[in-house]
């Protein structure tokens, strides 16, 4: 996996699952375009209270994403 932040489009067409698995990993991808730029951002399921509860140990500020 690259830990470039920036993809050409061609390169992000055909390695596409490398730029949704770097999204993940490291955050915010940017792919060209000849027109402007897509950024391809992971953003994580919200856990349910009944998940949240159901976890050892104290809840974290994170956990409670609203």
């Amino acid at each position: 996996m690259s830990n470039d932040s920036t993809w050409q489009k061609k390169d992000a067409a055909s390695r596409f699952q490398e730029v949704m698995e770097a999204a993940k990993a490291i955050g915010t991808q940017r792919v060209l375009d000849t027109d402007g730029r897509f950024e391809v951002t992971f953003v994580p399921v919200k856990k349910t209270l009944e998940e949240l509860f159901s976890e050892p140990g104290p809840l974290r500020d994170d956990d409670l994403k609203l």
